[in-house]
């Protein structure tokens, strides 16, 4: 089975050789391909990746104009015609074994999708207090407005079914943070099954969350995707009248 590894980064010189290196001796199966997907990178992230191509053939770079996180992502889905496709952070927070567990249950379901707030998900101790408290408030907000009945939807590793991933990327419309939202909604929306699961995080230096300023902006994009399901709800309705 073919499993398509999605690493959105922008200006990732400085974690992305570690994140590679890691995952390239996590993933030995050679079905495995990882495809980096650049959002209008200006330092030396593309050189990095490159000098690991040079070393595994199961790397592929895809070099995009300004799409944000999340566009990048779908696009690189769409070029894919792999069995399972999945994304994760290159900021190597989610270890290679957790993701390789979400790809074992994405091949029993339709997807899978790791969650810090699993109770028996393993973080560390230290994690930032602001942090944790946004990332609960915005999950609360998310299982509240669009009735997901997720714990966590913004962790940065999931993983779907090719078919299903080719599917909710032809609805979806958000580019930014928002998108693995937009990714649950419009799976539940279509009626695919995405299974939660524990998983192990290590927190890693150097994020670029602002609590209050990304929290104010998703919030406002937490309405349209609202809305947005709402009218597929409601279209849906109305064609099977």
């Amino acid at each position: 089975m073919r499993l398509d590894i999605v690493i959105p980064a922008h200006n990732e010189e400085h974690r992305i050789d570690r994140m590679l290196t890691a995952y390239r001796a996590g993933c030995p199966h050679p079905g495995t391909r990882f495809h980096v997907a650049l959002d209008h990178c200006t330092d030396g992230t593309a050189e990095i990746v490159r000098g690991h191509q040079r070393a595994d053939r199961r790397i592929e770079l895809h070099e995009y104009p300004k799409l944000g996180k999340g566009g990048v992502i779908a696009e690189t889905f769409r070029r894919s015609d792999a069995d399972l496709v999945g994304f994760v952070d290159a900021d190597g927070a989610t270890p290679p074994a957790e993701l390789l567990r979400l790809a074992d249950v994405a091949g029993r379901a339709d997807g899978a999708i790791a969650s810090r707030h699993h109770p028996a998900s393993v973080l560390p101790a230290s994690r930032p207090l602001s942090r944790r408290l946004t990332s609960a408030g915005f999950a609360f907000g998310v299982r509240r407005l669009l009735g997901l009945p997720y714990r966590d939807t913004q962790c940065g590793a999931k993983v779907l079914r090719g078919d299903v991933a080719r599917d909710i990327v032809a609805h979806t419309t958000s580019q930014d943070l928002l998108f693995d939202v937009d990714l649950l909604v419009t799976a539940r929306d279509l009626g695919h099954r995405v299974v939660e699961v524990p998983t192990v995080w290590v927190d890693q230096e150097g994020s670029r969350v602002d609590p209050v300023a990304d929290t104010r902006r998703m919030g406002a994009s937490l309405l349209r995707l609202w809305a947005a399901s709402l009218r597929r709800r409601v279209r849906e309705v109305a064609g099977a009248a």
